[in-house]
């Protein structure tokens, strides 16, 4: 496990500097996740929240490592599932350290200090399981699919595309049809054409020739036939729009000699970089960042140049620059100055 060495408070003070930030306002409480059957949401002491969002990537699963990796990135994060969701992973795949893949919705949080999930790059809260397969160890390496509801005897498969479905059977001409209406319920998504209607229902699903685990389950009645198979949701992350890097622009002069730079990366890690004028070196700070909402990203960094730090922003979006006003950092509430820290996105 990880040693973290507290921050002395040379450091600390070092760091508020590189955010520009004064004394403390107010102390905010830590993070606590509130859960409910629908909905799970991460709340700060600020009342911050953060949307779940589908992460694909490689699952282990054994007796003391539960860890998610993301299709294509090297970051790995501790990874929680739900209680009633250990017995139907365990016949779909017994612990064996082997990695699946996988596609999870859920939220992260800062990893522990202490304990097995401290060695991670934060701790993945799953809301809901969409898939995990041991079969399917290359599915990184496609991009990610559109929501699909699927059968067997007979075989069949249906995909959502934008405003259509598209019907396909075995040895058969694949058959559009236009979705005229749709409605979204609690655990239920229907959709309905001329000829069809397509129902979504929220629970655990296995086919009959694979071990897979799906999410969904599905019923389509389709031109006078009834269908029953499984189903899962499309796989792309939809707040994925915040990705880039942003940095100081040019016009912003409120902190003279110092350029700092955001990356926000696909695998939700972020990098802060405080970039000096002089021949002072960068220093660098490392975390995760996810969307609270449309107008809004919550980025919290975990660590000051390897050491364990915890620093929250929650930038407001306005036109192409991120604009903080404040941070918490240890549970410490600093100001941000006049204007706020700015950053524009970089073509």
């Amino acid at each position: 496990m990880k040693n973290w060495t507290p921050l002395a408070l040379p450091l600390v003070a070092l760091s508020l500097l590189a955010g520009c930030s004064s004394q403390p306002s107010s102390t905010a409480t830590s993070e606590t996740a509130t859960h409910s059957d629908n909905n799970q949401t991460m709340t700060t002491g600020s009342g911050d929240k953060v949307q779940a969002f589908m992460m694909r990537g490689m699952v282990t699963w054994g007796h003391e490592s539960y860890s998610i990796q993301p299709c294509g990135s090297t970051k790995q994060y501790w990874i929680v599932f739900p209680a009633t969701d250990h017995g139907a992973i365990r016949e779909a795949a017994p612990y064996n350290y082997e990695p699946m893949y996988s596609e999870v919705i859920g939220y992260l949080e800062p990893a522990p200090e202490d304990g097995f999930a401290a060695d991670y790059d934060g701790r993945f809260v799953v809301k809901q399981t969409n898939l995990l397969s041991a079969e399917m160890r290359g599915g990184c390496q496609f991009d990610p699919h559109y929501t699909r509801a699927f059968g067997m005897e007979p075989d069949w498969d249906l995909q959502i595309q934008q405003n259509q479905v598209i019907f396909s059977r075995l040895g058969e001409k694949s058959q559009p049809q236009a979705i005229t209406q749709q409605n979204a319920t609690s655990g239920q998504q229907q959709y309905q054409g001329k000829n069809f209607s397509l129902t979504l229902t929220k629970g655990h699903c296995n086919d009959t020739m694979s071990s897979s685990l799906y999410g969904w389950r599905s019923e389509l009645n389709w031109q006078g036939k009834t269908y029953r198979g499984c189903a899962t949701l499309g796989a792309t992350d939809v707040t994925a729009t915040w990705v880039g890097q942003y940095r100081t622009p040019a016009d912003v002069t409120n902190t003279p000699g110092l350029t700092t730079v955001l990356l926000l990366k696909p695998d939700h890690s972020a990098i802060t970089r405080y970039e000096y004028d002089s021949d002072e070196p960068a220093l660098q700070e490392q975390g995760i960042w996810q969307q609270i909402d449309d107008e809004h990203v919550k980025v919290i960094m975990t660590s000051h140049q390897g050491r364990r730090l915890l620093s929250e922003r929650v930038f407001e979006l306005d036109g192409e620059r991120l604009i903080a006003r404040d941070e918490v950092i240890n549970g410490n509430r600093y100001s941000l100055g006049d204007g706020g820290l700015q950053l524009e996105r970089q073509p």
